[in-house]
Protein backbone atom coordinates (compact mmCIF):
# COMPACT_ATOMS: atom_id res chain seq x y z
CA UNK A 1 0.00 0.00 0.00
CA UNK A 2 1.45 3.32 -1.03
CA UNK A 3 2.66 5.92 1.43
CA UNK A 4 0.27 8.51 0.00
CA UNK A 5 -2.72 6.24 0.75
CA UNK A 6 -1.56 5.83 4.36
CA UNK A 7 -1.22 9.59 4.67
CA UNK A 8 -4.74 10.08 3.28
CA UNK A 9 -6.11 7.59 5.82
CA UNK A 10 -4.27 9.34 8.67
CA UNK A 11 -5.63 12.73 7.64
CA UNK A 12 -9.18 11.53 6.99
CA UNK A 13 -9.72 9.18 9.94
CA UNK A 14 -9.36 10.70 13.37
CA UNK A 15 -8.54 7.83 15.75
CA UNK A 16 -5.93 5.09 15.76
CA UNK A 17 -8.67 2.54 16.36
CA UNK A 18 -10.64 3.63 13.28
CA UNK A 19 -7.49 3.89 11.17
CA UNK A 20 -6.39 0.41 12.19
CA UNK A 21 -9.81 -1.07 11.40
CA UNK A 22 -10.01 0.72 8.05
CA UNK A 23 -6.46 -0.23 7.13
CA UNK A 24 -7.05 -3.87 8.06
CA UNK A 25 -10.25 -3.90 5.97
CA UNK A 26 -8.48 -2.40 2.96
CA UNK A 27 -5.47 -4.72 3.23
CA UNK A 28 -7.61 -7.85 3.52
CA UNK A 29 -9.93 -6.67 0.74
CA UNK A 30 -7.05 -5.97 -1.63
CA UNK A 31 -5.20 -9.18 -0.70
CA UNK A 32 -8.28 -11.37 -1.10
CA UNK A 33 -9.31 -9.54 -4.26
CA UNK A 34 -5.92 -10.11 -5.88
CA UNK A 35 -5.86 -13.69 -4.59
CA UNK A 36 -9.34 -14.36 -5.99
CA UNK A 37 -8.37 -12.96 -9.38
CA UNK A 38 -5.23 -15.11 -9.52
CA UNK A 39 -7.21 -18.16 -8.37
CA UNK A 40 -9.82 -17.62 -11.09
CA UNK A 41 -7.09 -17.38 -13.72
CA UNK A 42 -5.42 -20.56 -12.51
CA UNK A 43 -8.76 -22.37 -12.26
CA UNK A 44 -9.71 -21.29 -15.78
CA UNK A 45 -6.40 -22.55 -17.08
CA UNK A 46 -6.93 -25.87 -15.30
CA UNK A 47 -10.49 -26.24 -16.67
CA UNK A 48 -9.31 -25.55 -20.21
CA UNK A 49 -6.46 -28.02 -19.75
CA UNK A 50 -8.86 -30.71 -18.55
CA UNK A 51 -11.24 -29.98 -21.44
CA UNK A 52 -8.37 -30.21 -23.92
CA UNK A 53 -7.34 -33.57 -22.49
CA UNK A 54 -10.90 -34.87 -22.80
CA UNK A 55 -11.31 -33.62 -26.38
CA UNK A 56 -7.94 -34.94 -27.47
CA UNK A 57 -8.72 -38.34 -25.96
CA UNK A 58 -12.07 -38.46 -27.78
CA UNK A 59 -10.38 -37.55 -31.09
CA UNK A 60 -7.73 -40.23 -30.59
CA UNK A 61 -10.38 -42.86 -29.79
CA UNK A 62 -12.38 -42.05 -32.93
CA UNK A 63 -9.34 -42.04 -35.17
CA UNK A 64 -8.40 -45.46 -33.85
CA UNK A 65 -11.94 -46.76 -34.43
CA UNK A 66 -11.97 -45.37 -37.96
CA UNK A 67 -8.62 -47.06 -38.66
CA UNK A 68 -10.20 -50.31 -37.42
CA UNK A 69 -13.12 -49.92 -39.87
CA UNK A 70 -15.91 -48.66 -37.61
CA UNK A 71 -18.83 -46.83 -39.16
CA UNK A 72 -18.81 -43.02 -39.04
CA UNK A 73 -22.40 -42.98 -37.80
CA UNK A 74 -21.42 -44.92 -34.71
CA UNK A 75 -18.61 -42.50 -33.96
CA UNK A 76 -20.85 -39.42 -33.61
CA UNK A 77 -23.25 -40.60 -30.87
CA UNK A 78 -23.29 -40.26 -27.03
CA UNK A 79 -21.90 -36.72 -26.92
CA UNK A 80 -23.01 -33.84 -24.66
CA UNK A 81 -25.40 -31.22 -25.90
CA UNK A 82 -22.71 -28.52 -25.82
CA UNK A 83 -20.33 -30.51 -28.02
CA UNK A 84 -20.11 -32.06 -31.47
CA UNK A 85 -18.13 -34.55 -33.56
CA UNK A 86 -17.26 -33.65 -37.12
CA UNK A 87 -15.75 -36.13 -39.58
CA UNK A 88 -14.95 -35.12 -43.14
CA UNK A 89 -12.44 -33.99 -45.67
CA UNK A 90 -9.77 -31.36 -45.15
CA UNK A 91 -11.65 -28.98 -47.47
CA UNK A 92 -14.53 -28.75 -44.99
CA UNK A 93 -16.99 -31.24 -46.52
CA UNK A 94 -18.50 -33.29 -43.72
CA UNK A 95 -19.17 -37.01 -44.06
CA UNK A 96 -20.51 -37.50 -40.52
CA UNK A 97 -21.74 -35.08 -37.88
CA UNK A 98 -23.20 -35.59 -34.43
CA UNK A 99 -23.84 -33.94 -31.10
CA UNK A 100 -25.89 -31.00 -29.85
CA UNK A 101 -24.15 -28.44 -32.11
CA UNK A 102 -23.97 -28.36 -35.89
CA UNK A 103 -21.16 -26.20 -37.36
CA UNK A 104 -22.20 -24.07 -40.30
CA UNK A 105 -18.72 -22.70 -40.95
CA UNK A 106 -15.77 -24.87 -41.92
CA UNK A 107 -14.45 -26.18 -38.57
CA UNK A 108 -11.17 -27.62 -39.92
CA UNK A 109 -8.29 -25.85 -38.14
CA UNK A 110 -5.01 -24.91 -39.74
CA UNK A 111 -2.98 -26.95 -39.19
CA UNK A 112 -4.88 -30.12 -38.43
CA UNK A 113 -3.75 -31.96 -35.35
CA UNK A 114 -3.81 -29.02 -32.94
CA UNK A 115 -6.12 -28.04 -30.10
CA UNK A 116 -7.31 -24.47 -30.40
CA UNK A 117 -10.12 -22.02 -29.73
CA UNK A 118 -12.21 -20.93 -32.70
CA UNK A 119 -15.38 -18.88 -33.17
CA UNK A 120 -17.90 -20.62 -35.46
CA UNK A 121 -21.50 -20.12 -36.51
CA UNK A 122 -23.37 -23.16 -35.29
CA UNK A 123 -26.91 -24.45 -35.15
CA UNK A 124 -28.21 -25.54 -31.77
CA UNK A 125 -31.18 -27.82 -32.43
CA UNK A 126 -33.82 -28.61 -29.87
CA UNK A 127 -37.17 -30.38 -30.34
CA UNK A 128 -38.92 -27.00 -30.43
CA UNK A 129 -36.56 -24.74 -32.35
CA UNK A 130 -33.25 -24.27 -34.08
CA UNK A 131 -30.97 -21.42 -32.94
CA UNK A 132 -28.10 -20.15 -35.06
CA UNK A 133 -25.41 -18.06 -33.41
CA UNK A 134 -21.66 -17.57 -33.19
CA UNK A 135 -20.02 -19.46 -30.34
CA UNK A 136 -16.49 -19.76 -28.95
CA UNK A 137 -15.55 -23.41 -29.27
CA UNK A 138 -12.60 -25.44 -28.14
CA UNK A 139 -11.58 -27.79 -30.97
CA UNK A 140 -9.31 -30.84 -30.97
CA UNK A 141 -8.48 -32.42 -34.35
CA UNK A 142 -6.55 -35.28 -35.91
CA UNK A 143 -6.23 -36.91 -39.37
CA UNK A 144 -6.51 -40.56 -40.23
CA UNK A 145 -4.14 -42.44 -42.52
CA UNK A 146 -6.71 -42.14 -45.32
CA UNK A 147 -6.86 -38.34 -45.03
CA UNK A 148 -10.08 -38.03 -43.09
CA UNK A 149 -10.23 -35.24 -40.50
CA UNK A 150 -11.78 -35.92 -37.10
CA UNK A 151 -12.78 -32.92 -34.99
CA UNK A 152 -14.32 -32.94 -31.53
CA UNK A 153 -15.47 -29.55 -30.22
CA UNK A 154 -17.13 -28.20 -27.10
CA UNK A 155 -18.51 -24.85 -25.98
CA UNK A 156 -16.39 -22.67 -23.71
CA UNK A 157 -19.61 -21.34 -22.16
CA UNK A 158 -19.49 -24.23 -19.69
CA UNK A 159 -16.15 -23.01 -18.34
CA UNK A 160 -17.29 -19.39 -18.37
CA UNK A 161 -20.45 -20.27 -16.43
CA UNK A 162 -18.40 -22.16 -13.84
CA UNK A 163 -15.97 -19.26 -13.50
CA UNK A 164 -18.86 -16.80 -13.31
CA UNK A 165 -20.46 -18.70 -10.42
CA UNK A 166 -17.12 -18.81 -8.61
CA UNK A 167 -16.52 -15.09 -9.25
CA UNK A 168 -19.95 -14.26 -7.81
CA UNK A 169 -19.11 -16.33 -4.75
CA UNK A 170 -15.85 -14.41 -4.33
CA UNK A 171 -17.66 -11.11 -4.86
CA UNK A 172 -19.84 -11.90 -1.84
CA UNK A 173 -17.27 -13.65 0.36
CA UNK A 174 -14.35 -11.22 -0.06
CA UNK A 175 -16.14 -8.06 1.20
CA UNK A 176 -17.78 -10.01 4.02
CA UNK A 177 -14.45 -11.42 5.15
CA UNK A 178 -12.77 -8.02 4.79
CA UNK A 179 -15.45 -6.36 6.91
CA UNK A 180 -15.20 -9.18 9.45
CA UNK A 181 -11.45 -8.67 9.77
CA UNK A 182 -12.00 -4.89 10.01
CA UNK A 183 -14.51 -5.40 12.81
CA UNK A 184 -12.15 -7.78 14.56
CA UNK A 185 -9.36 -5.21 14.25
CA UNK A 186 -11.73 -2.57 15.69
CA UNK A 187 -12.45 -4.75 18.75
CA UNK A 188 -8.85 -5.90 19.29
CA UNK A 189 -7.41 -2.40 18.83
CA UNK A 190 -10.04 -0.98 21.18
CA UNK A 191 -9.06 -3.45 23.87
CA UNK A 192 -5.36 -2.78 23.29
CA UNK A 193 -5.89 0.99 23.50
CA UNK A 194 -8.17 0.86 26.54
CA UNK A 195 -5.20 1.27 28.92
CA UNK A 196 -4.00 4.20 26.79
CA UNK A 197 -7.40 5.85 27.20
CA UNK A 198 -7.13 5.35 30.96
CA UNK A 199 -3.63 6.84 30.94
CA UNK A 200 -4.82 9.81 28.87
CA UNK A 201 -7.84 10.44 31.13
CA UNK A 202 -5.71 10.34 34.28
CA UNK A 203 -2.99 12.51 32.72
CA UNK A 204 -5.63 15.04 31.67
CA UNK A 205 -6.99 15.13 35.23
CA UNK A 206 -3.57 15.86 36.75
CA UNK A 207 -3.03 19.57 37.35
CA UNK A 208 -0.45 21.74 39.05
CA UNK A 209 -2.04 21.01 42.42
CA UNK A 210 -2.28 17.23 41.95
CA UNK A 211 1.21 16.38 40.71
CA UNK A 212 1.49 13.61 43.30
CA UNK A 213 -1.02 11.51 41.34
CA UNK A 214 0.15 8.94 38.82
CA UNK A 215 -1.34 7.29 35.75
CA UNK A 216 -2.38 3.61 35.98
CA UNK A 217 0.23 1.08 34.87
CA UNK A 218 -1.41 -1.88 33.07
CA UNK A 219 0.12 -5.34 33.52
CA UNK A 220 0.35 -5.85 29.76
CA UNK A 221 4.16 -6.24 29.54
CA UNK A 222 4.27 -4.29 26.30
CA UNK A 223 4.83 -0.79 24.93
CA UNK A 224 1.69 0.52 26.66
CA UNK A 225 3.08 -0.51 30.03
CA UNK A 226 6.41 1.12 29.11
CA UNK A 227 4.51 4.28 28.18
CA UNK A 228 2.74 4.39 31.55
CA UNK A 229 6.01 3.85 33.43
CA UNK A 230 7.67 6.61 31.37
CA UNK A 231 4.78 9.02 31.99
CA UNK A 232 4.92 8.32 35.72
CA UNK A 233 8.65 8.92 35.70
CA UNK A 234 8.09 12.23 33.94
CA UNK A 235 5.39 13.18 36.45
CA UNK A 236 7.74 12.33 39.31
CA UNK A 237 10.44 14.58 37.83
CA UNK A 238 7.91 17.37 37.29
CA UNK A 239 6.66 17.00 40.86
CA UNK A 240 10.22 17.10 42.19
CA UNK A 241 11.00 20.14 40.05
CA UNK A 242 7.79 21.85 41.13
CA UNK A 243 8.55 21.15 44.78
CA UNK A 244 12.05 22.54 44.33
CA UNK A 245 10.68 25.68 42.68
CA UNK A 246 8.12 26.19 45.43
CA UNK A 247 10.74 25.68 48.13
CA UNK A 248 13.17 27.94 46.28
CA UNK A 249 10.52 30.65 45.95
CA UNK A 250 9.56 30.34 49.60
CA UNK A 251 13.17 30.48 50.78
CA UNK A 252 14.01 33.35 48.45
CA UNK A 253 11.01 35.33 49.65
CA UNK A 254 12.00 34.72 53.25
CA UNK A 255 15.62 35.73 52.64
CA UNK A 256 14.70 38.85 50.68
CA UNK A 257 12.20 39.93 53.30
CA UNK A 258 14.85 40.59 56.00
CA UNK A 259 17.15 43.06 54.16
CA UNK A 260 14.19 44.80 52.55
CA UNK A 261 12.50 45.16 55.94
CA UNK A 262 15.71 46.49 57.48
CA UNK A 263 16.21 49.06 54.70
CA UNK A 264 12.54 50.12 54.92
CA UNK A 265 12.72 50.53 58.68
CA UNK A 266 15.91 52.62 58.53
CA UNK A 267 14.53 54.86 55.79
CA UNK A 268 11.16 55.37 57.50
CA UNK A 269 12.55 56.02 61.01
CA UNK A 270 15.67 58.08 60.24
CA UNK A 271 16.40 61.31 58.39
CA UNK A 272 19.56 62.86 56.98
CA UNK A 273 19.63 65.30 59.94
CA UNK A 274 19.90 62.46 62.43
CA UNK A 275 23.21 62.68 64.34
CA UNK A 276 23.85 58.97 63.62
CA UNK A 277 23.15 59.31 59.90
CA UNK A 278 26.69 58.26 59.02
CA UNK A 279 26.23 54.97 60.88
CA UNK A 280 22.81 54.54 59.29
CA UNK A 281 24.33 54.95 55.85
CA UNK A 282 26.78 52.18 56.67
CA UNK A 283 23.87 49.94 57.70
CA UNK A 284 21.94 50.79 54.52
CA UNK A 285 24.99 50.06 52.41
CA UNK A 286 25.55 46.76 54.20
CA UNK A 287 21.93 45.69 53.74
CA UNK A 288 21.97 46.79 50.09
CA UNK A 289 25.18 44.84 49.46
CA UNK A 290 23.68 41.81 51.15
CA UNK A 291 20.54 42.18 49.07
CA UNK A 292 22.59 42.56 45.89
CA UNK A 293 24.65 39.46 46.68
CA UNK A 294 21.49 37.49 47.43
CA UNK A 295 19.85 38.54 44.16
CA UNK A 296 23.03 37.74 42.23
CA UNK A 297 23.21 34.26 43.75
CA UNK A 298 19.51 33.65 43.12
CA UNK A 299 19.94 34.70 39.50
CA UNK A 300 22.91 32.36 39.09
CA UNK A 301 21.00 29.40 40.53
CA UNK A 302 17.93 30.18 38.43
CA UNK A 303 19.92 30.31 35.19
CA UNK A 304 22.07 27.27 35.95
CA UNK A 305 19.70 24.87 37.70
CA UNK A 306 18.76 22.98 34.51
CA UNK A 307 22.23 23.05 32.98
CA UNK A 308 24.06 19.74 33.24
CA UNK A 309 27.25 21.08 31.67
CA UNK A 310 28.72 24.59 31.51
CA UNK A 311 27.92 26.46 28.30
CA UNK A 312 31.49 27.74 28.00
CA UNK A 313 34.11 25.00 27.80
CA UNK A 314 37.80 25.79 27.76
CA UNK A 315 40.97 24.89 29.64
CA UNK A 316 40.96 26.67 33.02
CA UNK A 317 44.08 26.85 35.21
CA UNK A 318 42.81 26.22 38.72
CA UNK A 319 46.14 27.15 40.30
CA UNK A 320 45.89 30.65 38.79
CA UNK A 321 42.38 31.03 40.20
CA UNK A 322 43.60 30.04 43.67
CA UNK A 323 46.53 32.47 43.62
CA UNK A 324 44.31 35.29 42.39
CA UNK A 325 41.72 34.67 45.11
CA UNK A 326 44.42 34.38 47.80
CA UNK A 327 45.89 37.72 46.75
CA UNK A 328 42.46 39.40 46.87
CA UNK A 329 41.61 38.02 50.32
CA UNK A 330 45.02 38.96 51.73
CA UNK A 331 44.44 42.55 50.67
CA UNK A 332 40.87 42.87 51.95
CA UNK A 333 40.45 40.58 54.98
CA UNK A 334 42.02 40.41 58.43
CA UNK A 335 42.66 36.71 58.01
CA UNK A 336 45.97 35.07 57.30
CA UNK A 337 45.91 33.26 53.94
CA UNK A 338 48.34 30.34 53.71
CA UNK A 339 49.22 28.66 50.43
CA UNK A 340 49.75 24.95 50.92
CA UNK A 341 50.78 22.53 48.24
CA UNK A 342 49.64 23.99 44.92
CA UNK A 343 50.47 22.12 41.71
CA UNK A 344 49.70 23.37 38.19
CA UNK A 345 46.39 21.83 37.12
CA UNK A 346 43.86 22.58 34.42
CA UNK A 347 40.28 21.39 33.90
CA UNK A 348 37.85 21.90 31.04
CA UNK A 349 34.92 24.15 31.88
CA UNK A 350 33.65 27.66 32.38
CA UNK A 351 36.20 30.04 33.86
CA UNK A 352 33.41 32.27 35.20
CA UNK A 353 31.64 29.43 37.02
CA UNK A 354 34.85 27.92 38.34
CA UNK A 355 35.98 31.34 39.59
CA UNK A 356 32.66 31.75 41.42
CA UNK A 357 33.08 28.29 42.95
CA UNK A 358 36.59 29.10 44.25
CA UNK A 359 35.47 32.50 45.50
CA UNK A 360 32.50 31.05 47.38
CA UNK A 361 34.69 28.42 49.03
CA UNK A 362 37.24 31.02 50.08
CA UNK A 363 34.55 33.48 51.28
CA UNK A 364 32.95 30.71 53.33
CA UNK A 365 36.31 29.86 54.91
CA UNK A 366 37.08 33.54 55.66
CA UNK A 367 33.71 34.09 57.36
CA UNK A 368 34.19 31.15 59.69
CA UNK A 369 37.96 31.16 60.26
CA UNK A 370 39.40 32.33 63.56
CA UNK A 371 42.83 33.43 62.36
CA UNK A 372 43.77 31.67 59.12
CA UNK A 373 42.71 29.73 56.05
CA UNK A 374 44.76 27.49 53.78
CA UNK A 375 44.41 26.76 50.05
CA UNK A 376 45.78 23.69 48.23
CA UNK A 377 45.68 22.04 44.80
CA UNK A 378 47.08 18.56 44.21
CA UNK A 379 47.10 16.11 41.32
CA UNK A 380 47.54 12.33 41.29
CA UNK A 381 46.93 9.94 38.37
CA UNK A 382 44.87 12.56 36.57
CA UNK A 383 42.71 13.35 39.63
CA UNK A 384 42.75 17.01 40.67
CA UNK A 385 41.78 17.92 44.25
CA UNK A 386 41.13 21.54 45.22
CA UNK A 387 41.10 22.13 48.99
CA UNK A 388 40.02 25.08 51.14
CA UNK A 389 40.27 24.79 54.93
CA UNK A 390 39.94 27.05 57.96
CA UNK A 391 40.57 27.00 61.70
CA UNK A 392 36.97 27.84 62.62
CA UNK A 393 34.34 25.74 64.40
CA UNK A 394 34.06 23.19 61.58
CA UNK A 395 30.94 21.42 60.27
CA UNK A 396 29.29 18.69 62.39
CA UNK A 397 29.15 15.27 60.72
CA UNK A 398 25.35 15.29 60.76
CA UNK A 399 25.28 18.53 58.73
CA UNK A 400 27.93 17.72 56.12
CA UNK A 401 25.40 16.88 53.42
CA UNK A 402 22.80 19.47 54.40
CA UNK A 403 25.35 22.28 54.28
CA UNK A 404 25.25 22.18 50.45
CA UNK A 405 21.48 22.70 50.30
CA UNK A 406 20.06 26.11 49.45
CA UNK A 407 19.54 28.61 52.28
CA UNK A 408 21.12 26.26 54.79
CA UNK A 409 22.77 27.96 57.78
CA UNK A 410 24.22 26.12 60.70
CA UNK A 411 24.02 27.31 64.28
CA UNK A 412 26.52 29.49 66.09
CA UNK A 413 29.17 30.87 63.74
CA UNK A 414 27.19 30.07 60.58
CA UNK A 415 24.33 32.47 61.31
CA UNK A 416 22.74 35.13 59.13
CA UNK A 417 24.65 37.89 60.85
CA UNK A 418 27.98 36.70 59.47
CA UNK A 419 27.04 38.16 56.10
CA UNK A 420 26.29 34.93 54.22
CA UNK A 421 23.26 34.38 52.03
CA UNK A 422 22.99 30.63 52.55
CA UNK A 423 23.54 30.04 48.80
CA UNK A 424 27.30 30.03 48.43
CA UNK A 425 27.92 26.34 49.10
CA UNK A 426 24.85 25.39 47.07
CA UNK A 427 26.39 27.19 44.11
CA UNK A 428 29.70 25.38 44.77
CA UNK A 429 27.93 22.02 44.61
CA UNK A 430 26.03 22.96 41.46
CA UNK A 431 29.14 24.18 39.62
CA UNK A 432 31.09 21.08 40.68
CA UNK A 433 28.32 18.79 39.41
CA UNK A 434 28.14 20.67 36.09
CA UNK A 435 31.88 20.06 35.65
CA UNK A 436 31.66 16.36 36.52
CA UNK A 437 33.32 16.89 39.90
CA UNK A 438 32.31 16.08 43.47
CA UNK A 439 32.48 18.25 46.58
CA UNK A 440 32.73 17.09 50.17
CA UNK A 441 33.44 18.56 53.60
CA UNK A 442 35.51 17.02 56.35
CA UNK A 443 37.77 17.96 59.26
CA UNK A 444 40.81 20.16 58.72
CA UNK A 445 44.16 19.73 60.43
CA UNK A 446 43.75 23.40 61.35
CA UNK A 447 40.80 22.41 63.54
CA UNK A 448 37.99 23.71 61.33
CA UNK A 449 36.33 22.60 58.09
CA UNK A 450 38.04 21.19 54.99
CA UNK A 451 36.15 21.56 51.71
CA UNK A 452 37.50 19.47 48.81
CA UNK A 453 36.41 19.54 45.16
CA UNK A 454 37.60 16.45 43.26
CA UNK A 455 37.90 16.44 39.47
CA UNK A 456 38.24 12.94 38.05
CA UNK A 457 40.08 12.33 34.75
CA UNK A 458 36.84 11.95 32.74
CA UNK A 459 35.61 15.33 34.01
CA UNK A 460 38.70 17.19 32.81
Amino acid sequence: MSKSLLEVIQRSVGTIRARSALLATLVVFVALGVGSFVLLQLYERELVKNLDTTLEQQVADRVRLIENGSSNDLLTIALQEESFVWIGAANGVATALGGGLFPIDNPVPDPVGTTTTKTLFVEERTPDEVEREAKDLRLASAQTSTGQVVIVGAELDVIERTLGELARLFAIAVPLLAFFVGGLAWVVTGRALHPVAAIRAQAEAISGTTLAERVPVPATHDEVQDLAVTVNGMLERIEHHDTAIRQFSSDASHELKSPIANITALVQTRTSTDPSWGHIQEQLTSEANRLGALVENLLFLATHQDTEQPVERRAVQLDELLFSEAELVSATADIRVAIGRVEPAAVIGSIGDLSRMVRNLVDNAVRHATTRIELSLTTSDGVVVLGVEDDGPGVPVIDRQRVFERFTRLDEARARDDGGTGLGLSIVAQVATAHGATVAVGESELGGALFEVTFSPHSK
